[in-house]
């Protein structure tokens, strides 16, 4: 088993130890805020248990499947030049754009949105679903025409006003990659992790012991999974 699959089960599990919304209660949520409904400050589950079954439906139809086949990568990331790294390969075989939630129920449908969450890198939606970080990559590849500073191995994976988190694709694949960002104003590369997977190590660790105030512990923990770490590339 991969490093990166079982930070996924362990989050997995940190998850599924309290009743939080899912990714398809946010999915509904930012669905009802685009539409008109007066959804903020409301409580995400009882705001979906307002919506006609028709209506629900047609927010749920709007969703590709939660997880991804290798061959679906294949097909999604098909216009990529680089090889992704394997750790990311895996995340994606885990969750879209989203994690599950607890893995020992065997009964539980790994084809809806309900048994997901939407983990949180930048912001508190959830990473690119691989549509979203190919669509992303075209058109940091169109800036990249008439702006050398634009690596095109640099693959989005989430996004925040202008700031863009990252990793790098390779000629022959590696295992993993630095977690990178910069600004779409400048381009500036900032190596935020030394790997996708020390990153996940790092936010489940935290909440694990309940550290989310304890800045000293975080740091700690920080330091920890940040070897090798350094300023720019």
């Amino acid at each position: 088993m991969s490093a990166m699959i079982e930070a996924i089960e362990r989050i997995a599990t940190y998850y599924s130890s309290f009743d939080a919304p899912t990714s398809l209660d946010m999915k509904v949520f930012y669905w009802m805020l685009n539409n008109g409904y007066d959804a903020v400050g409301k409580d995400v589950q009882e705001l979906r248990k307002s919506l006609t079954p028709e209506t629900f439906q047609k927010v749920v139809s709007n969703y590709s499947t939660p997880k991804l086949t290798l061959e679906q990568i294949q097909e999604i990331t098909r216009d990529y030049p680089f090889q992704l790294p394997l750790e990311i390969i895996d995340l994606y075989q885990k969750g879209n754009g989203c994690l599950p939630i607890g893995l020992a129920d065997t009964s539980k449908d790994w084809n809806s949105f309900d048994n997901y969450f939407n983990f949180p890198f930048i912001t508190d939606d959830s990473f690119f679903s691989l549509e979203k970080a190919m669509s992303m990559y075209k058109g940091l590849v169109r800036q990249a025409i008439h702006n050398d500073k634009i690596d095109p191995r640099w693959f989005p994976i989430d996004c925040f006003e202008d700031l863009i988190l990252a990793v790098i694709g390779s000629e022959e694949q590696q295992v993993t990659s630095p977690v990178i960002s910069f600004y779409d104003s400048d381009f500036i590369l900032k190596i935020e992790w030394p790997s996708l997977t020390n990153m996940l190590l790092a936010w489940v660790e935290i909440r694990e012991q309940s550290l989310n105030e304890h800045e000293f512990a975080i740091e700690k923990i920080h330091k920890k999974y940040s070897k090798g770490k350094s300023k720019t590339a």
